[in-house]
């Protein structure tokens, strides 16, 4: 394993709470229905899309609905935990606490951004895997796009937990993304860039790559490190595509908003609002594209082969789809189910 700088990990909880926006208003009894009802919602989901995926019902774990602070120090402590297992240095010298500090302070201000929009996320890197979902940003959003509260509590349930449905079906998935991960840090060692290294490479921002992982990793990453860093982008591709899909296909029978949840959502995604720019730095852009591309890729396979075929993908990392075969379906189709193109 390569060793990770060492990061002041108490600093970012601190800057995040710091910098992290006020929660919407709401009164106690408005904050007591929607924990109930995300609860809620979050253990009907797994039956909902083992039912809709063939997938295995998972029937364990923690669910937990947090607030933005919480969401975040959850986040930091995940981090910790996989800095130990990458190779963290474990007694820091003088610059590398002071470069632990500034890198610290940097990952804080990125989560109390993240943290006022994302919605839910399940950690499968926690010591006990977990789904959380961030009440405010929840209820925020239902405001924003005037959607009925219980249908959109279980609708993002849906994705959440759809993705421990994912995980419990691979549970090789997290030790290949950590290995991945390790190849990435690998590479930024081997290449040994300095800072003139980098600012030459800004300066040459015509020459980015096929794939974009964002313009912040576009521009820091050493060329070494594409070839892992495509194969990390394929699989959240296909983990957050498949789950965007699941989410509506199990719910249609419970949710009756769907297609109004589902159309304003969208236009949600598609505004740039105050958020775009730093959107565009940190890749959030590129996870929106995530979403898109691997849905398309996981409507294609339904298309072709079905969930049966589609589940193929959780079977081990040689059936994972690469990032060419994700934006081609038919290459991944032929590839592993040996099929051939409809005839049209």
């Amino acid at each position: 394993m390569s060793a990770l700088p060492w990061v002041d990990f108490d600093l970012a909880i601190s800057v995040a709470g710091r910098l992290m926006p006020k929660a919407p208003p709401t009164t106690r009894a408005m904050r007591t229905e929607a924990v109930a009802e995300l609860r809620e919602a979050a253990a009907l989901a797994p039956g909902l899309v083992s039912q809709a995926t063939g997938l295995p019902l998972v029937t364990d774990g923690v669910d937990l609905v947090v607030d933005r602070r919480t969401w975040a120090a959850s986040m930091v402590g995940t981090a910790q935990l996989l800095w130990a297992r990458l190779g963290v240095a474990a007694t820091p010298g003088l610059g590398q606490r002071i470069t632990g500090r500034v890198v610290a302070t940097q990952l804080g201000g990125v989560l109390a951004v993240l943290g006022s929009r994302i919605l839910g996320q399940f950690d499968p890197f926690a010591a006990t895997p977990r789904l959380l979902l961030v009440a405010p940003n929840v209820i925020a959003v239902e405001r924003q796009l005037r959607l009925v509260p219980r249908d959109f509590r279980t609708w993002v349930a849906l994705h959440e937990q759809t993705h421990r449905v994912q995980f419990a079906a691979a549970p090789w998935l997290p030790d290949y993304l950590l290995a991945l991960v390790d190849e990435v840090v690998s590479a930024e060692d081997d290449a040994g860039e300095s800072v003139g290294d980098v600012l030459a490479r800004v300066l040459r921002r015509g020459e980015r790559p096929q794939h974009s992982q964002g313009a912040m990793l576009d521009v820091l990453s050493a060329p070494q490190a594409h070839a892992p860093l495509d194969k990390v982008t394929a699989v959240m591709s296909l983990l957050e595509g498949h789950a965007d899909v699941v989410m509506d296909l199990a719910g249609p029978g419970l949710i009756t908003t769907l297609p109004t949840i589902r159309a304003r959502f969208e236009s949600r995604r598609d505004q740039g609002g105050r958020f775009a720019a730093l959107g565009k730095l940190v890749g959030l852009d590129g996870k929106l594209a995530q979403y898109r591309d691997g849905a398309v890729f996981c409507r294609a396979v339904l298309d072709a082969a079905g969930h049966q075929g589609l589940n193929r993908v959780f079977e081990g990392p040689e059936q994972l789809p690469t990032r060419d075969e994700l934006l081609s379906p038919a290459l991944w189709l032929r590839r592993v189910l040996g099929l051939g193109a409809r005839p049209q």
